[in-house]
């Protein structure tokens, strides 16, 4: 009965109906509070999967996806992408660039982003997800440019110093203009520099590098931050050598000679466990110049090492600010090979050490003789000869030999201390020698102190002499003609034309030992 009623009532109710249930946009997929973890081992995995329901599925919608920093209630809304679908998806690297590049943010590090959907007629609830970003490692990066040519395959290498740290030294022209590559092969990936964020790096919307005056730059990169900087390098006017060996005080440092432009030379004997560095001054340590420690042989100023763990001897030292670089040449020895040794490091003459970075020879050179110098007589390594550009210098690389003297005999002399060499003509070696100087008032005469042959062409004296004290040496007692002296070039070492006095700064009784074998002074 009571169902015969309720039927009767429903067919005879006409303004009764069954409604279908009235469909919302809701995100189904992730769920509130899904934690999301990202890692660089497969980059084209899906890493964001989103789905949700439809307000009328009779219709087409565009869905927009929008991200936000929890808590911000959407204050500045990011678009994630755009569908007519209810899904939405991301993979590994889509995700991990727009968290870092678009959210910013911090890789390695949790963080909480509000989602939303939405179409022009309705908005999804949020859910908050948390997301931690992998920092991306680039393992290489290339400075493209104006300087190359803008050709991806010209690009220059930079230097790894660290996870995702590079460094370049550039010379750059006015209006030169640059990028980074990822690659030398194309232009994927390429960073320029943000407009609206000078000194930040971004991908889409950035604008060449550029606006710096010509010079040398120091071109710094730091990928876990995007940023760039350019530090100008302006080589000093003096350098000098301050260390273990100078008692680390400025003022006592040794100045080292300007060879070449931005390029200072010194000669050093380095004991055992020798520890150095480099001043533009010597009066503090403002601005002092170390090893790189990511890059033996690079000199920085900012976390630098000491220059050290070098063995015991004597060396040429060379820093080129052109390069950012410093060098250490051994020159123990030092032989001379040519035309005249066959040209066989073998067979090449040792040279003597009258003074520090100072080696002399006395030859008897033949029309057309050439030759150059090796520090060891077991190859062709390390062999210096004249520098082309700058006669009476000597260089390493695309050097000349020398030669074009006339057949007689010569002193050969080479000064590491000043990258130059002397090549002076001689009379005979004389078969006696005599002292003549200020501490008999030049009186040259018969009375002259006699030097002893100890050998073939060494003679050797002891004599007392005063300070300041200065002397020559003459072949016959009170004759002037074919005396000999000290070169104005190079210490220590015999000349006949253009000598200047041998002098003593402290007084003392001192043996005076004249090779001319070797062409040598030696006053002890």
């Amino acid at each position: 009965m009571l169902f015969t009623i309720g039927f009767t009532s429903c067919v005879e109710n006409e303004n009764f109906g069954i409604l279908p249930k009235e469909e919302t946009l809701a995100i189904i997929t992730p769920a509130e509070g899904a934690v999301i973890v990202l890692d660089d081992t497969n980059l084209s995995n899906n890493a964001l999967f989103l789905s949700w329901t439809s307000p009328d599925s009779s219709a087409e919608f565009t869905y927009v996806i929008e991200a936000a920093e929890t808590g911000t209630d959407f204050e500045v809304p990011v678009i994630m992408g755009t569908t007519q679908m209810t899904t939405f998806g991301m993979s590994v690297e889509e995700l991990n660039t727009f968290l870092l590049d678009v959210m910013g943010l911090d890789p390695d590090l949790a963080s909480s982003l509000d989602i939303r959907v939405s179409t022009d007629q309705e908005m999804s609830e949020n859910i908050s997800l948390i997301f931690t970003p992998f920092t991306v490692e680039y393992t290489e990066l290339f400075l493209v440019g104006s300087l190359t040519n803008w050709e991806p395959a010209e690009a220059l290498p930079m230097t790894r110093l660290d996870f995702n740290l590079f460094e370049l030294t550039i010379d750059l022209a006015d209006g030169d203009e640059f990028k980074f590559l990822p690659t030398n092969t194309g232009w994927d990936g390429d960073l320029g520099e943000d407009p609206d964020n000078p000194g930040f790096l971004i991908e889409e919307g950035e604008q060449n590098i550029g606006g710096y005056p010509a010079g040398k730059y120091k071109v710094t990169v730091d990928l876990n931050t995007f940023t760039f900087e350019l530090e100008e390098l302006l080589a000093p006017e003096e350098l000098f050598l301050v260390g273990s060996l100078t008692g680390w005080d400025p003022a006592t440092s040794w100045p080292f000679f300007n060879s070449a432009e931005n390029v200072f030379t010194i000669v050093a004997d380095l004991p055992e466990g020798a520890e150095f560095k480099f001043l533009p001054q010597n009066t503090g340590w403002e601005g002092d110049w170390g090893e790189d420690p990511n890059n033996k042989g690079s000199i920085i100023q900012e976390g630098e090492d000491n220059v050290k763990d070098y063995e015991a001897g004597k060396y040429l030292i060379t820093v080129d600010f052109n390069t950012l670089t410093y060098n250490l040449s051994a020159i123990d020895d030092l032989f001379l090979v040519g035309s005249l040794t066959g040209w066989d490091p073998p067979t090449s003459l040792p040279m003597g050490e009258p003074s520090l970075g100072v080696f002399s020879i006395v030859i008897d050179l033949p029309d057309g003789a050439e030759f150059k110098f090796l520090p060891q007589n077991t190859g062709w390594d390390g062999d210096w000869g004249e520098d082309k550009n700058n006669p009476g210098r000597i260089v390493q690389d695309d050097e000349n030999n020398l030669g074009g003297y006339a057949a007689g005999t010569y002193v050969v002399a080479v000064d590491f201390n000043t990258l130059s060499f002397t090549v002076s003509s001689v009379t005979e070696i004389p078969g006696n020698l005599y002292l003549v100087g200020g501490f008999n008032g030049w009186s040259n005469d018969a009375n002259n102190p006699q030097f002893t042959e100890v050998s073939a062409g060494v003679f050797e004296i002891t004599q007392t002499l005063s300070a300041g004290d200065e002397f020559k040496f003459v072949p016959v007692a009170g004759d002037w003609g074919n005396d000999w002296g000290e070169s104005q070039e190079s210490a220590k070492v015999l000349e006949q034309n253009t000598e200047k006095n041998v002098s003593v700064s402290e007084a003392g009784t001192y043996t005076i030992t004249v090779d001319f074998n070797l062409g040598t002074i030696s006053v002890i």
